[in-house]
C-alpha cells in the first residue's frame, strides 16, 4: 500500500503552524497522523510532498523511511487542507476516541483510580475517565466527563484546584496547576498549564502556566504564554472571524475563534490578544495590545526584528530546559528560514 502526505500547496492559515513542523506530526490526542498510519496499515509505503525542497529536506531528515513523492499510483492522499485549525476545535472528541480504539491499554487504565480514596471529584460517568498509573492526581481535582472522555497521560501531574472536563487529552510528563479546563481540549507532551483554557490545542513544550484566557485558539510547540496574557476568542458584533496572514485573509466561517500561535513564540505578562490573531514563527512580543498579523521572528512589537544568534542562543537554552536538544539540520533549515523570511 503507497500512502501519501501531501503538504505541497498549504492553505496560508497553516503557515504560521506550519513552519518547524508538518502537519503530520502534530501531537493530536497522543498520537500524530504518521503514527496512525504507521499502526493502520503496516508495512504501508509512506511518501511525502513538501512545500519546498529546503522544508522536505527537514522532514526526510527526522523520518529517513519517509519516502520522496513521485509518480506511483498512493492508495490514500492526506491533505494537510484537512487540518485548518478551526476546524480540528471541532474534532477533539473523534480524536480522543481514534486514540482509545488505536491505544489499547487505556482501557486498562479506567479502574486504576478510585475518585473516593484519592480525594478528587468525578462528575459524570466514572468510566469515560481515564488516568495512567504513572500519573499524578492530587486531592480536591474536579473531572467532569458529562460531554467527553478525559485521558491522562503517563507522568502527567494535576495539582488541586483544577477542574477539567471532557472531551479532554493531557499529554505525557504534563503538569496542571490550579486551571479551569472546558469545552474540549488537546494537550501535548511536557506543558505547563494553568489558568482558563476552553476548546483549544496546545502542542508539545508550550507553556501557558499562570491566570489569562486562551479560547479557541491552536498553539504550536515551543510556546510560552506570560501571566495574564489573554485571547479574545469573540468579537462583540458576533461577526464570522477572519484571519490576515501575510497577504491573504483568510475566512474561518465561525463567530468564535481566538488565535493562531506558531511556534517558539513568546508572549510577555499581560499581552492582549484581538480576536483573530496570528503569531508567526519566532515572534517574541511584549507589547500588551496586539492585533492583525504578527510576522515571523517579530522583537518586541510588529515592526521589530528578532536577531538570528539571539533566537538560536534562546531556543537552545529554552530547549535545554525539557532535555532537548536543537539539531544541526534544524539549524540550519531555521537560518535558512530567517533569510527568506526577513529579506
Amino acid at each position: 500500500m503507497n500512502l501519501l502526505l501531501d503538504d505541497s500547496q498549504r492553505n496560508p492559515s497553516l503557515q504560521p503552524l506550519s513552519r518547524f513542523h508538518s502537519f503530520f506530526e502534530w501531537n493530536l490526542g497522543g498520537i500524530t497522523l504518521l503514527e496512525k498510519l504507521e499502526r493502520k496499515y503496516p508495512g504501508a509505503k509512506i511518501f511525502y510532498k513538501g512545500p519546498d525542497p529546503s522544508f522536505e529536506k527537514l522532514i526526510f531528515h527526522r523520518y529517513p523511511h519517509i519516502l520522496p513523492a513521485n509518480l506511483e499510483t498512493y492508495d490514500s492522499i492526506y491533505s494537510s487542507d484537512s487540518y485548518l485549525p478551526w476546524e480540528l476545535l471541532g474534532t477533539v472528541t473523534s480524536i480522543i476516541e481514534d486514540t482509545l480504539t488505536l491505544e489499547k491499554d487505556w482501557k486498562r487504565f479506567r479502574q486504576k483510580y478510585k475518585a473516593k480514596q484519592s480525594g478528587f471529584h468525578i462528575i459524570g460517568k466514572e468510566k469515560h475517565l481515564y488516568i495512567h498509573p504513572q500519573a499524578t492526581v492530587y486531592p480536591g481535582v474536579v473531572f467532569d466527563t458529562t460531554d467527553g472522555p478525559i485521558l491522562i497521560e503517563d507522568g502527567a501531574k494535576i495539582s488541586s484546584f483544577s477542574f477539567l472536563e471532557g472531551p479532554l487529552f493531557v499529554g505525557k510528563n504534563t503538569q496542571i496547576d490550579n486551571a479551569r479546563i472546558t469545552g474540549g481540549c488537546l494537550i501535548g507532551n511536557q506543558c505547563r498549564i494553568g489558568g482558563e483554557v476552553e476548546n483549544s490545542i496546545i502542542l508539545d513544550y508550550t507553556n501557558k502556566h499562570h491566570e489569562g484566557f486562551l479560547g479557541h485558539s491552536f498553539v504550536s510547540t515551543w510556546v510560552n504564554l506570560g501571566a495574564l496574557s489573554t485571547t479574545s476568542d469573540l468579537k462583540n458584533n458576533y461577526g464570522i472571524i477572519k484571519l490576515k496572514i501575510g497577504d491573504s485573509i483568510i475566512n474561518t466561517g465561525t463567530i468564535k475563534f481566538g488565535s493562531l500561535i506558531g511556534p517558539f513564540t513568546k508572549l510577555a505578562i499581560g499581552v492582549m490578544s484581538n480576536t483573530g490573531t496570528v503569531f508567526d514563527i519566532a515572534s517574541n512580543i511584549v507589547e500588551s495590545r496586539i492585533q492583525g498579523y504578527v510576522p515571523a521572528f517579530t522583537w518586541i512589537k510588529p515592526g521589530g526584528r528578532y536577531r538570528l544568534e539571539e533566537f538560536l542562543f534562546d531556543t537552545k537554552k529554552i530547549m535545554a530546559r525539557r532535555g532537548m536538544n536543537l539539531f544541526e539540520f534544524e539549524e540550519e533549515y531555521l537560518r535558512k528560514l530567517f533569510g527568506n523570511l526577513t529579506e
